[in-house]
């Protein structure tokens, strides 16, 4: 969100203590690497921790790095290794929605692909109403306030063809009319 805020020059003063990497399960990099972003994250000092599953975080200080991928329906295991980058990454699901025609933002020369903010609005209203957990209605109250906070950057024609692009069952479309009305929002194009 600190990106979205300072890109889309937003308001949003909640701070986060963790990132979290959407990477798509591709086969081969296009390019030959020679570190993995395990190496890199550790040469930066982050400190790898796996739990049970195999679900890996790096942390340094307070501040936590993880990394998802998609989950496309079924029994999946609660990790996949992301064979290129040699991460372990939690599936997850709706995460396709972020890479619907992302946004690259530049940052002290470095090229950064975001989300455009409809598919982050769109995938944070829907996952706001599927938090588990003993912290789920602290993140469901940060999902839905990032809505509200990037709802100033959201183009309805953009929203618009997301949603009609964008296959969801009835009970999804539910959850999201569900996090509209508890974050009083609209979602422009939404029927």
């Amino acid at each position: 969100m600190i990106i979205f805020a300072d890109h889309y020059t937003l308001s949003y003063g909640l701070a986060t203590d963790d990132i979290d990497f959407a990477v798509e399960n591709i086969i081969k990099l296009p390019e030959k690497r020679t570190d993995t972003i395990p190496e890199v994250l550790e040469r930066l000092g982050y400190t790898p921790l796996h739990d049970y599953s195999g679900i890996e975080t790096y942390i340094h200080g307070s501040f936590e790095v993880e990394f998802i991928t998609h989950r496309r329906g079924g029994n999946t295991p609660p990790s996949v290794i992301i064979p290129p980058w040699k991460v372990s990454a939690q599936p997850l699901p709706f995460i396709d929605l972020l890479f619907i025609r992302p946004v690259t933002v530049t940052i002290e020369n470095f090229g950064i692909r975001i989300p455009s903010p409809e598919t982050l609005v769109i995938h944070k209203l829907i996952i706001a109403q599927r938090r588990t957990g003993r912290d789920k209605v602290l993140k469901k109250e940060k999902d839905l306030q990032q809505c509200s906070a990037l709802g100033e950057a959201l183009r309805s024609e953009e929203v618009a063809r997301i949603l009609l692009e964008y296959r969801m069952s009835k009970e999804v479309k539910k959850s999201i009319r569900l996090s509209m009305n508890e974050a009083e929002i609209s979602l422009p194009g939404w029927t």
